[in-house]
């Protein structure tokens, strides 16, 4: 796993590819810098820790695989938290991604090894859990499936779907993650 060291590198590389989010930020780093170690990553460190995501577009990179978070009631993208035996963050969301949609690691690719996107949000109380609210810094990478055929976690979602990059530039929760995957996908054609 990546030291406290590596995770402030990481997120300083972010932020010289999207300056714009500098201010969005500022709450990680603070973060990262007043923690150390487990303190990161622990579930029950209840002033936050890291968590991962797995954005998961189509082979045509114009969908964006969406599930429909249990506990939450939400649309969002596979993700949680970072476990002891993951070797990386890319790794965690990776096997969120894999463990989350039923695709094995040969249908899901990383699309780049460098971060995605990153938003730190606040996790409302889960009293079956036993958590108290607290803030989920979520680093996120992105993945490309080879299928559109996904066998959801049952225990995890209730729902999804593949939603068109159009429809989510209207929408205020992705219409940043949409640009940039459109802003990826011409850099790349």
């Amino acid at each position: 796993m990546e030291t406290k060291a590596e995770i402030l590198t990481l997120l300083r590389q972010y932020i010289e590819q999207y300056a714009n989010e500098q201010n969005e930020l500022k709450e990680i780093y603070s973060f990262v810098e007043n923690h150390y170690g487990k303190q990161l990553f622990d579930r029950k460190n209840f002033n936050g820790h890291i968590t991962t995501s797995a954005f998961i577009i189509n082979e045509n990179r114009d969908r964006l695989l969406l599930l429909k978070h249990k506990f939450l009631n939400r649309w969002l993208q596979p993700g949680g938290h970072v476990d002891s035996t993951d070797t990386s963050l890319i790794a965690a969301a990776q096997r969120e991604g894999e463990e989350e949609t039923g695709l094995g690691s040969v249908n899901l690719q990383t699309v780049s090894s460098k971060i995605f996107d990153v938003d730190s949000h606040l996790i409302p109380e889960n009293k079956k859990k036993q958590e108290f609210a607290h803030t989920h810094h979520d680093i996120r990478f992105l993945f490309q499936s080879s299928t559109s055929t996904i066998s959801i976690a049952d225990e995890e979602s209730t729902g999804s779907k593949w939603v068109l990059l159009t429809d989510l530039r209207a929408n205020e929760a992705f219409s940043r993650v949409a640009k940039k995957i459109d802003l990826l996908s011409f850099a790349i054609h």
